[in-house]
């Protein structure tokens, strides 16, 4: 477990200056995460683009942004987080499957890198936009690749009948076509095959297709600079990030000397061991055969074990008392699905302890939730040994309200 980053004494201190819930974390581990991805793709020298789905936090963007990262970005929103952090607008992609002509609008005027784009019909928005805006607008498709990667069904993107991207057929008469466009310019192809990756396997494969590709479209005179190798490299719960050396050979293996520039997409396996998420216990109870632990966290804080069945490790802060017992760990939201962690082994808590969600960096915050009426969490940023900064207030009930009329 990642317990050795987050000091208790430390942890308790942001704690009593934030409240709970609160998360929590580690400049130290990011930066970590990012130049073993550095260090593993020297040779190759790609673009990292940062996927801001995953922690669209400033604080964490920021720290990507200075290590001379790019973005990747899923919505006008996002764009608008990637320029504030500090991204330069020449290292954002755009993807997703379903952007507004505004959105579009709005990164051609950024002066992005490319659109990822999904589909013929966005492809036509797409020359539309750049028609309006007197351009050419940069171009990728995200293609299909048919790969299985082997994990969750709910994150597993590569396979046909996905909807994401289109076929290597389909990718083929779209570039034709854009190519003859006076405001569409091909620039890129990309896959994404899923999440949580823990084999190259699966990329060598995708990126083998890929590549045979983009040498079929330059025989046909259309001639790509990037291959976009996405991202998903897995790391799983309550551990530091597999070695991505692995991934870097199957990938170099494919594209080292071929003149295309590697463009890859990291984005959980950066940010899920950096933070944790902070809860104070409020009740203890049993009830049939369970023990319960309530703590003030709850499924509108962290909806992956929920939505997921994601395993997060927890741990009390400071010792408990008496032998261990079997307790799930669940929160004040008004669901039987609310709850952080089942049938963990710990001793028991104080009410009042603090206890820790840990690998909860990713999908953490960014898919956090005003249900129940629950104010958003805090989040703080450990920027060494003793220093911590507040980079997010906690919501209040004000903000709840604030967009009403």
């Amino acid at each position: 477990m990642l317990s050795k980053y987050f000091k208790p004494g430390l942890l308790e201190k942001i704690a009593a200056k934030a409240g709970t819930p609160v998360y929590v974390y580690s400049a130290p581990v990011f930066l970590k995460q990012v130049r073993a991805y550095q260090k593993a793709f020297k040779a190759l020298d790609p673009l990292f683009c940062y996927a801001m789905k995953a922690n669209s936090s400033r604080g964490l963007c920021a720290l990507a942004a200075k290590e001379g990262w790019g973005a990747d970005v899923v919505s006008g929103g996002e764009l608008y987080r990637a320029l504030r952090a500090g991204f330069k607008p020449g290292n954002i992609i755009f993807s997703g499957v379903g952007k507004t002509p505004e959105e579009l609008d709005y990164a051609l005027k950024a002066g992005i890198l490319f659109v990822n784009a999904e589909s013929f019909e966005e492809v036509l928005e797409l020359e539309k936009a750049a028609a309006r805006l007197k351009l050419r607008a940069p171009l990728s498709l995200r293609i299909n690749p048919d790969v299985d990667p082997h994990t969750h069904k709910f994150i597993s993107t590569g396979k046909l009948g996905s909807k994401f991207g289109v076929s290597f057929e389909e990718a083929l008469k779209i570039y034709v076509y854009a190519a003859e466009s006076r405001h569409l310019k091909p620039v890129g192809a990309h896959f994404h095959i899923g999440s949580q990756v823990h084999s190259a396997g699966p990329y060598a494969l995708a990126a083998g297709r890929l590549a045979a590709f983009m040498l079929k479209l330059a025989s046909r005179g259309v001639n790509l600079k990037y291959a976009d190798v996405g991202g998903g490299w897995g790391v799983k719960e309550g551990g530091e990030m597999a070695d991505p050396a692995a991934l870097a050979k199957a990938v170099a293996g494919v594209f080292q000397g071929s003149g295309f520039r590697v463009i890859l997409e990291p984005g959980r396996s950066v940010c899920a061991p950096a933070g944790l998420l902070l809860g104070r216990v409020i009740y203890r109870k049993s009830g049939g055969h369970k023990n319960y632990i309530v703590v003030d966290a709850a499924m509108n804080d962290l909806v992956r074990p929920a939505l997921y069945g994601a395993k997060h490790p927890v741990a009390l802060v400071g010792a408990g008392r008496g032998p261990e017992k079997i307790y799930d760990i669940v929160g004040p939201v008004c669901e039987s699905g609310d709850f952080l962690a089942q049938g963990v082994r710990l001793k028991e808590p104080r009410p009042g302890q603090l206890l820790a969600v840990y690998s909860a960096g990713a999908y953490g915050f960014s898919m956090s939730s005003q249900y129940n009426s629950r104010p958003r969490a805090a989040e703080a940023l450990i920027t060494g040994p003793a220093a911590w900064r507040l980079i997010r207030r906690r919501e209040t009930y004000r903000d709840l309200v604030a967009a009403e009329k």
